[in-house]
C-alpha cells in the first residue's frame, strides 16, 4: 500500500463550496498541478471535477488522508453526496451560474481567488444558499438574454419562483428516488397540444402558459429562437418562470390536473398524469 502524505498546512472549506475548488485552490496554494496533487493522493480520478460528480471509496479515503479531513465531509462537498445525481440538472463541467457578491469576497483574498461553489452548478438554483443574492447566467450564450429582474412577467413571479426552487432542493436532497417534481419541470416546456403548424419555433404555445398567463409572449420577446433543450440547464430568464409554474402546480395538483392533460400531446400525457397523480398522493 502506498504511503499517503498528509499535507502541512490545509485551506478551510467555504460554505458551499465543491469539493474540485477546494483541491484546486489547494493545488495553487503548493503550485502544482491539479493532476499532480491527485496524483500525490493517491486518487484514480481523471480529472478533478469527476471527483465532484461520481467519488469512489477509494479516493475518498485517499483525500481523507492527504487532507486530515472526515471523509463525510468529503462527500458532502461533491455533486452526488453519494446519491444518484439528478438527470439533466447538473453542469458536467463549468458553472451556468454565478452569485457575483461571493466572487467579489472570494477575490478579495488570494488563497479562496477562484472558488467554485455547488449551487453555480445546479439547475434549480434562482438564489445563493450562502448569502441570499440573485444567482446570474454566466454562460456566453446565456448573457444575450441575461433575466431582468424587473421585467414584469419575472416580478410578478419571483416568490414563487423561490417556492419551486425550495421544492427541487428538497426532492433532490431529500427524496431523489421520487422525480416528480424534475418530471414536472421538464413537462411544463412543452408545446401545447395541437401547435400551430405555421408559426416559428418561438412561437410555439408551451403547457406553462396555462400555468403562468403570458409566458409564451415573455418567452418570444426575451428567448427568440428558444428550442426546449435536451437538459434542464436553463437560463435565468426562463428557468424563474418554470420554477415559478412548479409551485403553483405543486401546491394544488388536482387543480391543475383537469387543466393540463388536455393541453398536453398524447405522448407526453402519461408522464404528466403519473407525476401529478404522485404528487396529489405525496
Amino acid at each position: 500500500m502506498r504511503l499517503i502524505r498528509p499535507l502541512p498546512v490545509l485551506l478551510p472549506p467555504l460554505p458551499d463550496e465543491l469539493l474540485s475548488s477546494w483541491l484546486g485552490r489547494h493545488a495553487t496554494f503548493y503550485r502544482v498541478s491539479g493532476g499532480r496533487l491527485l496524483r500525490h493522493c493517491g486518487v484514480d480520478a481523471g480529472s478533478m471535477r469527476s471527483i465532484d460528480l461520481a467519488l469512489s471509496a477509494h479516493d475518498q479515503r485517499q483525500i481523507a488522508r492527504t487532507f486530515r479531513t472526515d471523509p463525510q465531509a468529503l462527500r458532502r462537498m461533491t455533486q452526488s453526496r453519494g446519491r444518484r445525481r439528478p438527470a439533466g440538472l447538473i453542469a458536467t463541467d463549468r458553472p451556468m451560474q454565478v452569485c457575483r457578491r461571493c466572487v467579489i469576497r472570494h477575490d478579495a483574498t488570494p488563497e479562496t481567488r477562484g472558488a467554485r461553489l455547488r449551487s453555480w452548478m445546479e439547475g434549480w438554483r434562482v438564489s445563493c444558499p450562502v448569502c441570499g443574492a440573485r444567482l446570474d447566467d454566466c454562460r456566453p450564450m446565456n448573457m444575450l438574454n441575461r433575466a431582468n429582474p424587473a421585467d414584469p412577467l419575472l416580478a410578478r413571479v419571483a416568490e414563487h419562483a423561490a417556492e419551486g426552487e425550495m421544492i427541487l432542493e428538497e426532492a433532490v436532497r431529500r427524496n431523489p428516488q421520487d422525480g416528480s417534481a424534475i418530471t414536472l419541470m421538464r413537462s411544463l416546456l412543452l408545446p401545447r397540444a395541437h401547435p400551430w403548424q405555421a408559426s416559428p419555433t418561438a412561437d410555439i404555445p408551451r403547457l406553462l402558459n396555462v400555468v403562468i398567463t403570458g409566458f409564451d409572449d415573455f418567452l418570444r420577446d426575451t428567448s427568440p429562437g428558444f428550442r426546449r433543450p435536451g437538459t434542464l440547464l436553463l437560463p435565468m430568464s426562463v428557468r424563474i418562470p418554470v420554477l415559478a409554474g412548479v409551485a403553483r402546480v405543486v401546491r394544488r395538483p388536482s387543480h391543475w390536473t383537469e387543466r393540463l392533460l388536455p393541453a398536453v400531446g398524447d405522448s407526453a400525457r402519461p408522464a404528466l398524469a403519473g407525476c401529478l397523480r404522485a404528487l396529489g398522493e405525496s
